[in-house]
C-alpha cells in the first residue's frame, strides 16, 4: 500500500493547494504609537509638605493607565461603529437574521423533536457576532518600550488599514479626554478642599480666641502654679500629721502617768520626730536632745488641740487647691486641643494652597507627548491563510487517510503481510522460500531433468526427505495465489525424486488447465492417459472427455486413486486456489502428505485456514 499512501498524500497536497488558492485571503495592517501616560502628575512639595499631602489624600498620584481589556469590550466597539459602520461590514457582521438550516440538519432536528424554546434577539445576536469577530481579528499588544501595537485583519486591505487608524485615533482621544477630565476634577476637588480648610482654620482660630477671653491666655502657667501650691500644702499636711500623732502619743503617756525612761525610748523609737527641734519648740522644751523632761499635761493638751485645728485647716485648703488644679487641667486640655486643631488646619491650608497652585499650573499647561510611530498602511501581501501550512496539513491528512484506508483494505483483504505471520499460521514442519525453484516454472520434464542435474535444489531435497519420512504414497500440492502453480512444484518434485526403482505420477486437477490432445499411440494407466513422460515420471490426464477437476465429482474417484496407487509408487496431486479446496475435500480420510504454496500480500488467511482444516500442511513454500 505504499503507492496508495503516496497517492493519497499527493491528492491531499493537490486539494490543499486548491483550497489555499480559492479560499478568501486576509490582510493584516498594524499601527504603532505611544500614549502620553507620565509616571506622576503634580509638582513635588518640599519641606515635608509632600508627606502631609499624602496624609490628607491630595499628594502626587499615579497617572491613569489605558485599560486594554475595555478596548475590546462591547461599549468601545459600539462607539467605533459610529465611525466604521461595522454593522454593514460583512466580514465582521456574519449574522443571518433568517437562517435556513441545511436539509440534513432540518431532518435531524425534526427526527429528534428539536424545538427552539427561546428565540434569540436579532440585534443582540448580531452584536455578539460582531464582538466575537472583532476579538479574533483585532489584536492589541505592547512593546518592551511601552509602545502600543494595533493589528487588524480583514479581507479588504484598505479596510484593515482604515480600522487600525480609527482605533488608534479613538484610543488617543479617549486618553487625552480622560487625562483632561481628571486634571479638571482634581483642580475642582482641591479648590473645594482649600475653601473647607480655610473655613476650618478660621473656626479654630476663633475658638482659640474665645477660650483666651473666657479663661486665660496662659493656661499652662496657671496649671503649673496650682500644682506647685498643692504640693506645698500636701507637704505641710504631712508634717503636721506627724507632729499631731507624736503629741497624741505623748498626751496618752502623761494621762496614764507612765513617765519613765522606757516609755520615752519607745516614744522616740516610734516617733523619731520627738528628738527634733521643731517638736520640742512647740512644747516649750529644751532644744538640747540629751536633756529630756516631761512637759506639763495642760501644755501638751493645748498643743494637741492646736495641731488638730491646723490639720483640719490644711486638709480643707488641699481640697480647694485640688479642685482649682483640676479646673486648670481641664482648661489646659481644652486649650491644647484648640491649639492643635488650629495648627492642623493651618498645615492643611498651607498644603492645599501649594497643591492648588501646582495643579493650576498643570491644568493651564497641558503638554501632549503622544507619539505616532507608524500609521496603518494598506498591506500588499496577504497574511493568511498560510499556504505552506495548508499544503503541509493536506499532506498530513492525505497520509492519515491513506494509512487508515490501507489498514481497512488490508483487513478486508485478509491476507498475510509478512512471512512470520504466514509461518505462525501454518505451523508446518518444513518451511522454505519458493524463490530457488521459480526458474523451474512451465518447463518440460526433459528440461527439468537437465536443470536439476545441472543444479540441484535444496528445497526439493528437504521435501523428498519429509515425504519419505511420512511413509505415504500420495502427495498433494496446493497453491494459493503463489507465483508458482502446484503443477510446477509437483513436476519438479517428481523429477527430483524419480529413480529406477520408483515410479512417480503427476495429476493436475486445476480447472484452468488446458485439455491436452491425446494421440491414439499414447498408452494409458488405469483410467488415465499419459500426457507426458520422462524416465519413470508420468504426467497423467483423464482418458475420458472429463477434466481432472470434473473427475473429482465421479463416484469412483476414490477407487480410481486406490487402483492407480497399486501401479504407481508415488502419486503427486496438485490444484490451485479454489480447486485446491475441492481436491482436499475429495482426499479427506486418506493418508496424504500436504505441501502448500503461499504468497505474502496475496494469500488470504481464510483460504489458508480452510485448507489446513481439511488437511494439515506438512510443507510450506512461500514467496
Amino acid at each position: 500500500y505504499k503507492l496508495f499512501i503516496a497517492s493519497t498524500c499527493v491528492l491531499g497536497i493537490i486539494f490543499g493547494g486548491y483550497y489555499a488558492l480559492n479560499i478568501n485571503k486576509v490582510f493584516t495592517s498594524a499601527a504603532i504609537f505611544k500614549l502620553d501616560i507620565p509616571d506622576a502628575k503634580g509638582i513635588s512639595l518640599n519641606n515635608g509638605l509632600g508627606a502631609l499631602a499624602n496624609l490628607v489624600g491630595v499628594g502626587p498620584a499615579n497617572a491613569p493607565t489605558l485599560p486594554l481589556d475595555k478596548i475590546t469590550g462591547r461599549v468601545f466597539i459600539e462607539n467605533l461603529d459610529k465611525k466604521l459602520n461595522l454593522q454593514a461590514d460583512t466580514y465582521f457582521n456574519t449574522h443571518n437574521p433568517n437562517p435556513i438550516d441545511p436539509i440534513w440538519k432540518s431532518v435531524l432536528k425534526r427526527a429528534i423533536g428539536w424545538q427552539k424554546k427561546f428565540p434569540a434577539n436579532a440585534q443582540d445576536a448580531m452584536w455578539q457576532g460582531i464582538v466575537q469577530k472583532y476579538s479574533k481579528n483585532v489584536l492589541l499588544d505592547t512593546t518592551e518600550e511601552g509602545s502600543l501595537i494595533i493589528m487588524v485583519t480583514h479581507e479588504i486591505p484598505q479596510r484593515a488599514a482604515e480600522i487600525a487608524n480609527v482605533i488608534m485615533e479613538t484610543i488617543i482621544n479617549i486618553t487625552r479626554k480622560r487625562k483632561d477630565n481628571e486634571q479638571d476634577q482634581m483642580l475642582s476637588f482641591m479648590s473645594t478642599a482649600l475653601a473647607n480648610s480655610l473655613n476650618d482654620l478660621e473656626v479654630s482660630q476663633s475658638n482659640l480666641k474665645e477660650f483666651a477671653l473666657k479663661n486665660t491666655a496662659m493656661p499652662l502657667e496657671s496649671f503649673a502654679a496650682g500644682s506647685l501650691e498643692l504640693d506645698i500644702l500636701r507637704e505641710k499636711l504631712n508634717r503636721t500629721s506627724e507632729l499631731h500623732d507624736a503629741v497624741a502619743a505623748l498626751l496618752l503617756i502623761l494621762q496614764n502617768k507612765t513617765m519613765d525612761q522606757n516609755n520615752y525610748l519607745k516614744l522616740r523609737e516610734k516617733f523619731p520626730i520627738v528628738d527634733q527641734v521643731e517638736f520640742r519648740r512647740i512644747l516649750g522644751q529644751n532644744e538640747i536632745i540629751s536633756s529630756w523632761s516631761w512637759p506639763e499635761l495642760n501644755a501638751v493638751d493645748a498643743t494637741f488641740d492646736t495641731l488638730s485645728e491646723r490639720k483640719s485647716r490644711l486638709e480643707s485648703q488641699i481640697n480647694l487647691s485640688q479642685l482649682n488644679a483640676e479646673k486648670s487641667g481641664l482648661a489646659l486640655e481644652t486649650y491644647g486641643r484648640l491649639e492643635r486643631e488650629a495648627k492642623i488646619a493651618e498645615a492643611t491650608y498651607t498644603v492645599l494652597i501649594e497643591q492648588v497652585k501646582a495643579q493650576s499650573m498643570i491644568t493651564g499647561y497641558r503638554p501632549d507627548k503622544t507619539e505616532i510611530y507608524e500609521y496603518a498602511s494598506v498591506p500588499t501581501n496577504s497574511t493568511g491563510p498560510k499556504q505552506q501550512q495548508i499544503l503541509a496539513l493536506g499532506a498530513v491528512l492525505g497520509l492519515f487517510v491513506g494509512v487508515v484506508l490501507s489498514f481497512l483494505l488490508s483487513l478486508r483483504r485478509g491476507v498475510y503481510y509478512s512471512k512470520v505471520s504466514l509461518k505462525t499460521a501454518v505451523h508446518a514442519r518444513l518451511t522454505d522460500s519458493i524463490s530457488t525453484i521459480t526458474p523451474l516454472r512451465k518447463k518440460s520434464l526433459d528440461d527439468l531433468n537437465k536443470m536439476l542435474m545441472k543444479k540441484p535444489r535444496n528445497v526439493l531435497r528437504d521435501l523428498a526427505v519429509e515425504i519419505h519420512n511420512s511413509d505415504t504414497k500420495q502427495v498433494v500440492v496446493t497453491s494459493l495465489r503463489a507465483k508458482l502453480k502446484g503443477n510446477d512444484v509437483a513436476r519438479a518434485i517428481a523429477m527430483y525424486m524419480q529413480s529406477d526403482s520408483m515410479k512417480i505420477a503427476v495429476i493436475n486437477f486445476s480447472s484452468k488447465t488446458k485439455k491436452l490432445d491425446i494421440n491414439a499411440e499414447r498408452f494409458s494407466v488405469e483410467s488415465f492417459f499419459v500426457a507426458e513422460s520422462a524416465g519413470n515420471v508420468l504426467v497423467l490426464t483423464p482418458n475420458d472427455d472429463l477434466t481432472a477437476m470434473e473427475l473429482l465429482s465421479q463416484k469412483g474417484f476414490a477407487k480410481n486413486m486406490q487402483s492407480l496407487g497399486s501401479t504407481i509408487d508415488l502419486l503427486l496431486l496438485c490444484a490451485d486456489n479454489e480447486d485446491a479446496t475441492s481436491l482436499l475435500r475429495a482426499l479427506q480420510g486418506q493418508k496424504t502428505f500436504h505441501i502448500s504454496l503461499a504468497r505474502t500480500k496475496y494469500t488470504k488467511s481464510a483460504d489458508l485456514a480452510h485448507i489446513i482444516s481439511l488437511l494439515p500442511v506438512q510443507g510450506l513454500l512461500h514467496d
